[in-house]
């Protein structure tokens, strides 16, 4: 009986000083054990100034495509060509292919080529589709320094014979300048609107010839 006894108090004290443990680790995580989660997002044109837009058409952007890792909304990195990462406590707002979509409608919308811009689906009629895909929206870090990685293709489609009218596939790299995620988020930035400000114009062309022959031929 007395070796029992000592048998059941030895087991009270390994059971006390393991919920003791637990508790100074529920302590832990309350005062701030668990990182703050960060979130970011891409710049956003001001809206544009009132104005004629120069054609009467509508176009609809659809949600652009993105590989599998980009579906993701925690900013990625590439430790070599073959081994990815991703920050956890940094993440984007929504997934890469949510912003591309958005800030696209938005430049094109300050672009004031068509007399509306919508993001798909919608109910109304359109008489362009802008579609998308997300193929690099990474950091990449390399022996000679870290860098960012931003690659898309678009097309635009008429919607009143299904034809393509107009694609551009562009892939921009550029060093990281400043310190921490926020130089990751800040190179991103500057890559993607370099981008779409160099692509866009092809489009707007196309879209104005267009316009110029529908008239043409009323």
């Amino acid at each position: 009986m007395r070796n029992a006894g000592s048998q059941w108090r030895a087991c009270a004290r390994r059971c006390g000083c393991r919920l003791a443990l637990a508790w100074l680790i529920l302590g832990a995580l309350s005062c701030g054990g668990i990182p703050k989660t960060n979130y970011y997002t891409l710049r956003l044109p001001a809206p544009p100034l009132a104005g004629d837009p120069k054609t009467t058409f509508v176009l609809g952007v659809e949600h652009f495509r993105a590989l599998d890792v980009l579906r993701d909304d925690r900013i990625v990195y590439y430790e070599s060509p073959t081994r990815l990462n991703f920050y956890q406590y940094h993440r984007w707002s929504s997934d890469p292919a949510t912003l591309l979509s958005e800030l696209t409608a938005r430049l094109l919308t300050e672009m004031r080529i068509f007399t509306d811009v919508r993001l798909m689906p919608s109910r109304e009629p359109v008489d362009y589709l802008l579609k998308g895909r997300v193929f690099s929206f990474e950091e990449v870090d390399e022996g000679s320094g870290a860098k960012v990685r931003v690659g898309m293709e678009m097309t635009l489609v008429r919607a009143r014979d299904h034809k393509v009218v107009w694609s551009e596939e562009r892939q921009a790299e550029r060093p990281i300048e400043a310190k921490g995620v926020a130089g990751v988020v800040d190179a991103l930035n500057a890559s993607t609107e370099a981008i779409l400000r160099e692509v866009l114009p092809g489009l707007a062309a196309q879209v104005e010839r267009d316009f110029s022959q529908l008239g043409q031929s009323q």
